[in-house]
């Protein structure tokens, strides 16, 4: 999702009046715009940004060529509002909007690489070298520095899929498979397109119709695990005025109709409050992230399946055990017989593990921050990433910050001394810990809790086209599939 909260950005940027940007470099390179900026005293590294997920393609387009100081909060998409933060302190900084939008991890690993080459090739060779990222683009910095493993000196994914492309849309499946089971009486709880008079159109709405016809009855539904219809993604994807990526609201009405429907508005009725009761308790997500979870459970699973996978499923739940801890026997047993089930397809599995699934063979330092609350891009993401470097033997290479508020990226502050931990480390061997941070910004949220195991709150399954001996473990709860066992000498389950 797009990080909108990062508007706050420029009230919280340490005094840097005097800072001008020498080179403002704006190029396109196979349909992914580039920019490069350069300050006056600029120290000789640089700092590539990959932002965070948007299905919205009005994103693609170039770069402002005249950004200033004075102007970039408003020139800029806050998506990409980061990319100012290093040139306070010196750096060069970069970034791309990618040739696509989505889950464009396979595109991104290519723009990226493109630009630090158009640096390198009309600015030199960077002294020291970093990537870093929001949201998927967390993603996309824990992927790039695997593929290019010698290329970055230091990395900073911030509230990241740190478990993987793979892991995460099956929490996304599970959680879509939990609703329809929940609001299952309810038809006006579907996500459906409607259908135009012609029979073929979809819209939501008349004005979406070719002219001279009308928007009428609801689509036929498709299959749950497709996310949504190929027609209804089609045109959601190609009409991004007619979805909402904000945070108060994601989805917009697409998402939040069928929501208020099954769930009820301000006031529910005793039925909605009772349903919407009984997911949050079988999903374990805050209530303010129901919309925002539900927005990747359609639109994100629609748009992978559909434009990435084609038209296979990166994701299954045959042969899981829904048992949430929140839930009483009765409800357990009743929520595991009812829910929707599908099985994944083996060569989709092994899309999502190539664009990713992170196996901590890098050289680059790491440091990752993750907020507690966070309810989209769960913070124990982070125990699978751990896991990684530890089955890679390069645990000494990875620090891991929390915070404990902020929710989806929402730390503003905490970036700061983050970024300066990291050069520090990288440059002056000053190793960062929680309290080192702290030290730095006393005022932040950083904090010595730590979240629990990815496998309580996303079963590990069994699929097709990933061998059990692939998953990393460290003999946590939840740590390998029903059947299989952690061997600590090697950190992967047998």
């Amino acid at each position: 999702m797009a990080i909108r909260t990062l508007a706050v950005l420029l009230l919280l940027v340490r005094p840097a009046a005097a800072l001008t940007f020498k080179t403002v470099d704006t190029f396109t390179v196979k349909g992914a715009h580039g920019l490069i900026l350069i300050p006056d005293n600029w120290n000789g590294g640089l700092f590539i940004y990959a932002h965070g997920y948007t299905a919205d393609a009005r994103f693609l387009k170039p770069f402002p060529a005249d950004l200033t100081l004075a102007n970039i909060g408003t020139k800029l998409d806050t998506l990409v509002l980061s990319v100012l933060i290093p040139t306070l302190s010196g750096y060069a900084s970069a970034t791309s909007t990618f040739r696509s939008v989505g889950w464009d991890v396979d595109d991104a690993i290519k723009d990226i690489e493109n630009v630090r080459r158009r640096f390198v090739e009309k600015y030199g060779k960077p002294k020291y070298t970093y990537l870093w990222g929001h949201s998927e683009g967390g993603m996309i910095t824990s992927t790039v520095i695997e593929y290019l493993p010698h290329t970055y000196d230091g990395a900073l994914p911030m509230c990241g899929p740190g478990a993987g492309a793979r892991r995460n849309f099956n929490g996304a499946f599970d959680l879509r498979v939990v609703y329809e089971y929940v609001c299952r009486d309810v038809p006006e709880a579907r996500f459906l397109c409607r259908t135009c008079s012609d029979g073929r159109s979809r819209c939501l709405a008349d004005g979406d119709c070719p002219a001279g016809q009308s928007c009428g009855a609801a689509e036929t539904p498709g299959p749950i695990n497709d996310g949504l219809t190929r027609q209804c993604t089609d045109f959601l994807l190609a009409h991004p005025d007619r979805f909402s990526e904000s945070t108060t609201a994601p989805g917009g009405g697409f998402v939040t109709g069928p929501v208020a429907a099954c769930f009820g508005g301000a006031t529910p009725t005793a039925v909605q409050a009772a349903r919407k009761d009984l997911f949050l308790r079988a999903i374990q997500i805050p209530p303010d992230f129901i919309t925002s979870d539900l927005f990747f459970a359609t639109i994100g699973l629609a748009e992978v399946v559909q434009h990435r996978t084609n038209g296979r499923h990166p994701w299954g739940n045959v042969g899981v055990v829904y048992a949430p801890p929140k839930l009483d026997v009765a409800e357990q047993a009743a929520l595991d017989q009812g829910v929707y089930r599908a099985r994944e397809d083996a060569s989709a599995v092994r899309y999502m593990r190539r664009f990713y699934e992170p196996r901590g063979r890098t050289r680059s330092k790491v440091i990752t921050v993750h907020a507690l609350d966070d309810g989209l891009v769960i913070p124990e993401n982070e125990d699978k990433y751990r896991e990684a470097f530890e089955a890679a033997g390069r645990s000494n290479q990875l620090v891991q910050l929390f915070t404990s508020k902020g929710g989806h990226c929402g730390f503003i502050s905490e970036i700061f001394p983050a970024v300066g931990a990291l050069t520090d480390w990288v440059e002056k061997g000053k190793k960062p810990s929680t309290a080192s941070v702290e030290t730095a910004c006393p005022t932040c949220s950083f904090t010595v809790a730590r979240p629990g195991e990815f496998g309580l709150k996303v079963i590990e399954r069994r699929q097709r086209g990933l061998p059990v001996t692939a998953l990393v473990c460290s003999a946590e709860v939840g740590d390998c599939p029903a059947g299989a066992v952690c061997s600590l000498e090697r950190h992967h389950c047998r």
